[in-house]
Formats: C-alpha cells, sequence, structure tokens
C-alpha cells in the first residue's frame, strides 16, 4: 500500500507530485536484511543529486534529533553510537559515497521517508524497533486532518507545522488527506542497522 498510487492524489495546483522516497546514507535493500548482505546508499542519494538531497536534509535532522534527545535520550545515543559504528565501517572498507553521505547526516535516524499526497490506511511499521520512537512532521496546504493512534484511543490534530512521535511498530495509526498538498517526513531507525553494528538496544 506505500507505493500504491490508489493511496496517493494529485496535486491540485500541480506543486507537488504524489510519491514516496526513502532516503538513507546506510540501509540494507529490500530481502537483504539477512545474513550475508551489507547496507547500501539508498538509491535516491546515488550519484550528484544525492549529495544535493543530504545537504538539504541538514537542518530537519538536527530538528528531529534534538527533539529525540528529549523525548527519548537512550534512543537518541544508540542512534548516534550507530551512525558513528556505521562511518567507521564504511571508511574500513573503503565505501566512499556510504562514508560521505555518513560525515554529511546529521539525524540519528538512519532513514527518512519523504511521503506528498498520501492517504495512509490503518497499519503498524514492523521493521522499526519496538522501543524506539519515529518522528513524523508534516507541511503544505491541506484541510484539518486528524493522526489516529487507533490502539491507544489518541486522536491528535496533524496541522502543518506539527510533529509527532510514537512507536509506529507497536501504534497502529492512520490519517486520511484526500484533497490539498501535504509533504510527511517521517524519521525512523531500522533495527537491521542497529544490529549489523552491534549497537546495544
Amino acid at each position: 500500500w506505500r507505493t500504491n498510487r490508489s493511496n496517493f492524489h494529485t496535486s491540485p495546483d500541480g506543486m507537488v507530485t504524489p510519491g514516496c522516497i526513502n532516503i538513507s546514507p546506510a540501509w540494507f535493500q529490500q530481502g537483504r536484511e539477512v545474513h550475508g548482505f551489507s547496507p547500501e546508499v539508498s538509491a535516491a542519494l546515488k550519484g550528484d543529486a544525492g549529495r544535493n538531497i543530504t545537504m538539504s536534509l541538514q537542518r530537519s535532522g538536527i530538528i528531529v534529533s534534538a527533539a529525540l534527545r528529549v523525548m527519548h535520550p537512550d534512543l537518541y545515543w544508540a542512534g548516534m553510537e550507530t551512525q558513528v559504528r556505521l562511518g567507521k565501517w564504511a571508511a574500513r572498507y573503503e565505501l566512499d559515497e556510504m562514508h560521505y553521505h555518513l560525515q554529511r547526516w546529521t539525524s540519528v535516524f538512519n532513514v527518512v521517508s519523504i511521503i506528498c499526497n498520501r492517504w495512509s490506511p490503518p497499519h503498524r511499521d514492523p521493521k522499526c524497533r519496538p522501543a524506539a520512537f519515529d518522528i513524523m512532521t508534516t507541511a503544505g496546504r491541506y484541510h484539518p486532518v486528524v493522526m489516529d493512534f487507533m490502539n491507544l484511543g489518541i486522536k491528535f490534530l496533524y496541522n502543518s507545522g506539527s510533529m509527532l512521535a510514537s512507536s509506529c511498530r507497536l501504534v497502529r495509526h492512520y490519517m486520511n488527506v484526500e484533497e490539498g498538498n501535504r509533504i510527511v517526513t517521517a524519521w525512523y531507525m531500522r533495527d537491521s542497522i542497529h544490529n549489523f553494528v552491534g549497537t546495544p538496544s
């Protein structure tokens, strides 16, 4: 459902391209989170355009990291340690492109998804750490929308400029936006990357 065209709506003014991209300086390709494979730079960051993307994410990476430092200090330090260990690993094996991005990646989260004009059905995120927080921010021009944390019985007004954090592996959540322009950045940590570098849980 995450990339199914039926879950995206067109931009009323053509200013936003509906879709979703995943950005990471080091993560496992789909189906390769098993022994014998190594992390890679995500497709969106490869080449010269990828360097511009990493630089453009620096400010938001610092903001969400600072928020996590307040909300969940242990997770913040685990994320920081994971990034440092990944950087040393990339340098040791002369993975220059990965090392470049890791040096300039300002977030303690190892992945960000940029999601434009998508309706999200009720779901959990099974590849995230159970005790981890994901941080979601939203921007754009759209009618008021509610983020529903279903199994907690909590609803939040999710207007432009909002930031929400939760354990998206444990909390079933959804939102419905069918018109306007909305861009969500979802920052999260992949458990497989922490395991790869041996960061304690």
